[in-house]
């Protein structure tokens, strides 16, 4: 779905001269032939009222872009400090001297928190392409930005990912950037920073239009995997996370869990709702390093796996579509749940599962 808020946004000529005015790396933009036009809203206009005094830059005309996500009208933006921090950084990519280096945002937090589909829904609320690349361990910084392929004998470099977004002025998102070993990120600096590569093979040289700058996602915190829990990540280099700005996404509190099921889910019962959340709430601190503690029998409860949203959406989702069985007598949350979270679990962990629905619940 495309932002209907986008398609009454159009450059007219008064427009295009106070913008050579006031704006002019924005007239310079749409001045190079670009197959879209940037402008200024606020983001009350694109449909997040919560924020709607944020000025913003919009891309307008990139319906049917690949690399758009389609909206989820019903998606809540309930991080104040991610959002406005989002704000800055593509307010700044488009009022930064030229002498400035880019910068995006190292987004870190427990998996299945939302962290790419936050930064995604986000811009495209703004019509702003982001595509997002899944890195590998056995990744080169090559991969990321061209595709090598034989033809007639001869091997041509195509344009990948990164080389993509960079000409076309947008950003890109990299997921699980610390998978990566180390050297190869490095490798990244001067795109992320100058937006400009060069490939060995062939000499040719990237050259990013403004607008493009890199956001990344991992679970760990770049530097270090804190709980010994993601297998695979490794220690960075600290001349990649100085070209970030930081922020760490933490799991919701149960009001604003509440919240978001409600949006999410507008048929649900308030207070079941506030009971899923207080459920959720539950697992993720028996997940936590202390454990969940039931005060009234002074039992901590623990567990191997985190509860992060992308398992929440699912688990109510899968409650919905498993609610004919609530007639055969089903406890259809805790059925529902095997398939999304806990059918993985050791069967003493899936009894404290049980117990801990049960406290939420009761």
């Amino acid at each position: 779905m495309y932002n209907p808020a986008l398609a009454t946004l159009t450059l007219t000529d008064a427009a295009i001269k106070a913008q050579q005015q006031d704006l002019p790396e924005l007239f310079a933009a749409n001045s190079e032939g670009r197959p879209y036009q940037i402008t200024t809203s606020d983001l009350g206009t694109l449909g997040i009222a919560q924020y709607a005094d944020q000025g913003c830059y919009v891309y307008a005309g990139t319906k049917g872009h690949k690399h758009l996500s389609p909206i989820n009208d019903r998606y809540v933006f309930d991080d104040l400090e991610l959002d406005r921090l989002i704000s800055i950084v593509m307010n700044r990519e488009w009022e930064r001297l030229p002498s400035q280096p880019r910068r995006g945002i190292l987004l870190m937090g427990p998996k299945g928190v939302g962290k790419t589909t936050y930064i995604q829904q986000r811009l495209a609320r703004q019509g702003i392409p982001c595509p997002k690349i899944s890195w590998g361990p056995s990744m080169t910084a090559g991969d990321a930005i061209y595709q090598r392929t034989l033809i007639d004998g001869d091997i041509v470099t195509e344009p990948g990912t990164l080389w993509m977004a960079a000409e076309g002025g947008y950003p890109v998102c990299i997921e699980e950037i610390d998978l990566s070993q180390p050297g190869e990120l490095a490798a990244l600096n001067e795109l992320i920073d100058n937006g400009t590569y060069t490939i060995p093979e062939s000499g040719d040289v990237v050259v990013a239009k403004r607008g493009f700058c890199v956001f990344a996602t991992c679970n760990s915190r770049f530097i270090e995997d804190r709980d010994g829990g993601h297998a695979g990540t490794r220690q960075q280099n600290v001349s990649v996370l100085d070209r970030f700005y930081k922020h760490v996404m933490e799991h919701a509190t149960p009001e604003r869990e509440t919240d978001f099921i409600l949006t999410m889910f507008p048929d649900t019962d308030p207070d079941v709702a506030k009971q899923y959340a207080k459920f959720v709430d539950h697992l993720r601190k028996a997940k936590g390093d202390s454990g969940f503690v039931d005060k009234t029998n002074s039992k901590t409860h623990r567990l191997t796996l985190d509860f992060g949203r992308r398992n929440l959406i699912d688990w109510l989702e899968m409650v919905e579509m498993m609610s004919y069985l609530e007639k055969p007598g089903f406890n259809v949350p805790m059925y529902a749940l095997k398939p999304v979270y806990s059918a993985v679990l050791a069967d003493a962990e899936q009894q404290t599962v049980k117990a801990l629905f049960d406290l939420a619940t009761a």
